[in-house]
This record gives C-alpha cells, sequence and structure tokens, in this order.
C-alpha cells in the first residue's frame, strides 16, 4: 500500500524454519525490516501465549537463554506502521526430546491364559515419544553386541499411523540358545539427547526353569546440572508360569 509516499511493511526473518535444537541451547531469531514508511515497530509474538520470562529483546533479535520444551512453538514477528496491513513472519521451534520409554512383551505377561514358554515366538516391543519424529532410529543388541535382523530374530519398526516410535524384536521358536540380554536403544540422530535403552533379559537358573527379567532403564541429563537421572525397574518370572497383572504389578520393582 502507497499513500502519499507512506508504504506498508515488509519484513524477513534472518532464521530457518522450522529450528530444530537441543534442549539447553540459546536460541536467537533475527527479524529485520525490508521495507515502511514511515518505519514500523518491530513486535515478537508467540501463539502458544506470552513470551517466557526468560526472553531477551533487542529490537527486531529475540534471544531465549538454555531453552527447554516448554518454550517450544511457533514464533512470529509483527511489522507495524498503521499503514495498510501489518506484516508477520512466522518460525517454528522445535527442542528434541526421548521420553515416555515403555515395552510390552507378547504373548501379554498381563493377560491370564497367556504363556511365554521355550517353544513359542517371543515379540519384545519398545516404544518412545520422540522430537522431532523424523530423527528417531532404533539399534538392537543381544548381550552388547548388534543383533541383525534374520529369520528366528526378526526386527521391524511398527507404521507410525498405527503405533509411532515403535520398534519390535520376535523371536521365532524360543531356544535356551536365546538367553541373553536383549536391548533396544532409542536415538535421535540430530545428537545432544541421551539415549533411551530398555534392558530384557533370558535366563536360566537350573537349565529346565527360565527367566524372563524385565529391567527399564532411562537416563536423562538434568540441565544445568552435571547429574544424570536413572530410573530402572525389573520384573522375574518363569517363561512357564502364567503371569496376573496382579503378580506382574507386586513384582515390578522401580528405584532412583
Amino acid at each position: 500500500v502507497c499513500l502519499s509516499g507512506l508504504t506498508s511493511p515488509s519484513i524477513k526473518l534472518l532464521v530457518d524454519d522450522p529450528i530444530v535444537v537441543n534442549p539447553g541451547e540459546a536460541i536467537t531469531l533475527v527479524c529485520v525490516t525490508t521495507g515502511g514508511e514511515p518505519a514500523p515497530s518491530l513486535t515478537w509474538v508467540r501463539s502458544a501465549g506470552i513470551l517466557p520470562e526468560k526472553t531477551v529483546l533487542n529490537g527486531g533479535t529475540l534471544t531465549i537463554p538454555a531453552i527447554t520444551s516448554e518454550d517450544a512453538g511457533t514464533y512470529s514477528c509483527i511489522a507495524n506502521n498503521n499503514v495498510g496491513n501489518p506484516a508477520k513472519k512466522s518460525t517454528n521451534i522445535i527442542v528434541r526430546a526421548l521420553k515416555k520409554g515403555r515395552f510390552w512383551i507378547t504373548p501379554d505377561p498381563y493377560h491370564k491364559d497367556d504363556n511365554i514358554q521355550i517353544g513359542r515366538e517371543v515379540k519384545i516391543s519398545c516404544q518412545v515419544e520422540a522430537i522431532p519424529s523424523e530423527e528417531l532410529t532404533f539399534s538392537w543388541f543381544k548381550n552388547g553386541r548388534p543383533l541383525r535382523s534374520s529369520e528366528r530374530m526378526v526386527i521391524t519398526q511398527t507404521d507410525p499411523d498405527v503405533s509411532p516410535g515403535t520398534t519390535n524384536l520376535d523371536i521365532i521358536d524360543l531356544k535356551f540358545t536365546d538367553f541373553g540380554t536383549y536391548t533396544c536403544v532409542a536415538s535421535l540422530k540430530g545428537g545432544g539427547i541421551s539415549d533411551i535403552s530398555i534392558d530384557v533379559n533370558i535366563s536360566s537358573s537350573t537349565g529346565k526353569e527360565a527367566f524372563f527379567d524385565i529391567s527399564f532403564t532411562l537416563i536423562q541429563p538434568s540441565y544445568g546440572f552435571p547429574l544424570l537421572r536413572e530410573k530402572r525397574c525389573i520384573h522375574r518370572a518363569l517363561l512357564t508360569t502364567k503371569i496376573s497383572k496382579q503378580t506382574l504389578d507386586q513384582g515390578l520393582s522401580c528405584f532412583d
């Protein structure tokens, strides 16, 4: 719009869209005017509400020190000089995260009619919530050594539309030679985030009785502190024993 030498504002952002960062990093968004008479004023807004309290504003520059997942979202720069419509440019800030690690076993040990025993197929499923989801990768290990998909050890990744962030290890025709510790490791390709590791140990104490030990380990950084937080849960049951949900709940112990 041009009215007697007055022109509506125009701007551009000197940042990528989206911006993917690790927790704890400082992020700077730069907005500059490319036109407008009189010179427009620049304002930053956030779609989720008010800007984080720690935000530092300097003209068209917005800085968020030590960003957290709560600071993620869409940030917009608005230029206004009361001529025509205000100009608006936006970018989305994505903060990497791995959380809500969980696992389940098939046959389902919660189901009173299911058995987990030698000669049967056992499926170990591992699921995490990943941000951004396209950076999520899974690795499987047996006794610390990388495990590749084979005829008896089939590794798959569930359709994200059905069950996002899920990988499965199918052990076909469980044998005593399959005893060992199976580890599912979830990682983000971008790095900078602690992995989530889930261990399932199949072992035998007598050569006849097979035990199914399930241990869960989640290590996440406590940002701002040089400490790691670790939580582990473990459950032991006979592979040949039917496990009710009550038994599983009573037998599951977790500790920090």
